[in-house]
């Protein structure tokens, strides 16, 4: 719905991108609308904004002084995608209120962490393209149970490409959702921290496996994969991982599925230290700096869903200006040749390593 800054809310989530009057991005699209952002748009002298019906937390928006000739009408695209959203944001709260259990103490209660997530998979296999958008909704103070979730689409997302069945597909969204449960474990002030954590509190950190599978190794209708996974998803195949630096041959498929679904998410979004980075520019870190850690066909498969675009498909570049595909180097498929929409300057991605796509428009 379209409506007017004055009616914008804290938690509202944009449906589209919001430009200056020079055509520079002052939010991006599925952005959530905080009270610095509105000041911001305001600032710019922005008129009108659209937002989905739903705000962060799953409730319905309905502007105050609503009027009817605001609103524009949905589309049933996006009304299918404010669907999925919703979901999505109902499971990061419901996740929540699971893991703040465990951290008082109490047990897992494995039927509602099915009820979490299962329901969120099959929106997953019929519209994938969802699970490249995950990175936008992370909110940096939730960031965990926004992770937990995401991890576990990435990886039923990567378990359908890889030819698992829906009842394995499922198994393995539990492992990527449980994989951090441990963290509830971890002293909260290390959770919470927003500088460097010292040698003492990165070590604490390491054992939240170790702390995840102990909260699943004795719930008996947990299959023994879903528990391997959650231990070893910080293995990495050359054995340079942790806690028991295992190799290939002794990792779970499951965990290999859910080690790159955790570092490629971990890595996209937004965190205290950094903002959140784009699918393209963490598909070529993990390709080019942490060749040889994962498996190379979980990888392919992650690159073919980044890399599906083809000629002729616009997209934002990290300078802010949107251009077009016009050619794409099998060799090079994150860095194709792209024009400028307004000025029509060609320039390669692959001989400008300073830029890459932000994100496909």
């Amino acid at each position: 719905m379209k409506i007017h800054i004055t009616q914008l809310q804290e938690g509202c989530i944009l449906t589209d991108h919001v430009l200056s009057a020079t055509s520079r991005p002052l939010a991006y699209k599925n952005t959530i609308i905080n009270n610095h952002l509105k000041d911001v748009l305001q600032a710019f002298l922005v008129k009108e904004v659209q937002v989905a019906s739903v705000l962060e937390n799953g409730k319905e928006f309905r502007p105050s002084f609503f009027d009817e000739d605001q609103v524009t009408d949905i589309s049933k695209e996006e009304v299918i995608h404010k669907t999925f959203y919703q979901q999505y944001l109902e499971s990061v709260q419901a996740y929540k209120q699971l893991f703040i259990n465990c951290q008082s103490g109490g047990l897992l209660d494995i039927n509602k962490v099915r009820q979490v997530i299962i329901p969120l998979v099959p929106n997953i296999v019929r519209n994938d393209e969802e699970v490249f958008k995950l990175y936008h909704y992370c909110q940096q103070e939730d960031y965990v149970f926004h992770h937990s979730i995401s991890v576990a689409l990435v990886s039923a997302y990567l378990a359908n490409k890889l030819g698992y069945q829906q009842g394995e597909v499922n198994q393995i969204a539990l492992t990527g959702l449980l994989c951090d449960c441990g963290m509830a474990k971890v002293n909260q002030n290390i959770l919470k921290k927003k500088l460097t954590l010292t040698e003492s509190e990165y070590k604490d950190i390491k054992q939240h496996p170790v702390h995840s599978y102990n909260m699943l190794k004795n719930i008996m209708s947990i299959k023994d994969g879903v528990k391997m996974g959650v231990l070893q998803h910080h293995e990495r195949i050359d054995g340079s991982g942790y806690p028991l630096n295992v190799r290939e041959s002794q990792l779970h498929p499951y965990s290999k599925i859910v080690a790159l679904a955790d570092t490629y998410q971990a890595m996209v979004s937004i965190r205290p230290y950094r903002s959140k980075q784009s699918p393209f520019k963490v598909l070529e870190q993990i390709m080019e700096d942490d060749f040889g850690k994962f498996d190379i066909t979980i990888i392919n498969e992650l690159k073919k869903g980044i890399t599906r675009f083809s000629s002729g498909t616009k997209v934002r570049l990290s300078n802010g200006l949107d251009a077009e595909i016009i050619f794409i180097d099998d060799h090079n498929p994150t860095r194709p040749m792209v024009k400028y929409l307004f000025t029509e300057e060609i320039i390669s991605l692959k001989d400008r390593r300073e830029m890459f796509i932000e994100e496909i428009i």
